[in-house]
């Protein structure tokens, strides 16, 4: 009787997390990474997009996909509705989110940290879905120059 009682305890507390671990696919992709210079897009808006969250080492992860080229936040507390994270390259846990672009070129990866930028999560309860709105900029040290980007993303999750 004890077995049972405490397989069922087990197994009810697996699913009580309040963020859901999963993948979703979106027809037109919520971010952007823009060029101050130029103004070139990196993420193509109208082909699609993979939104993927999990948790690793305590940290609430989304990551944004499309082709070789991703977008990943790191959510150091829990999503609180109308709250509003602010992000930096602190990975120590004292800041509550940090944020990296990377792409894939070939058998090369690069990743690139936001340096700066706020994320802001509400909660909608006649959907029941999160509304997550991130502003950032990135910094990115070439060989002669610094180019700045603007990251941009707005999208919902379960």
């Amino acid at each position: 009787m004890k077995k049972i009682f405490f397989l069922s305890l087990l197994f009810a507390s697996l699913g009580a997390n309040a963020q859901k671990e999963g993948d979703t696919l979106y027809s037109r992709c919520p971010v952007s990474v823009l060029d101050t210079a130029t103004g070139n897009n990196y993420f193509i808006i109208h082909q699609p997009a993979t939104i993927k969250t999990y948790r690793a080492h305590g940290d609430f992860v989304v990551v944004i996909e499309q082709k070789n080229q991703f977008f990943t936040m790191f959510f150091h507390s829990r999503f609180k509705n109308k709250k509003k994270y602010q992000i930096s390259l602190d990975d120590d846990g004292r800041k509550e989110m940090s944020a990296k672009y990377s792409f894939r070129s070939g058998d090369d990866v690069a990743y690139i940290d936001v340096s700066n930028g706020t994320a802001v999560t509400t909660y909608d309860k006649a959907t029941k879905l999160w509304h997550v709105v991130l502003e950032g900029l990135i910094a990115n040290l070439g060989d002669t120059r610094v180019t700045y980007f603007k990251a941009k993303a707005d999208f919902y999750l379960k």
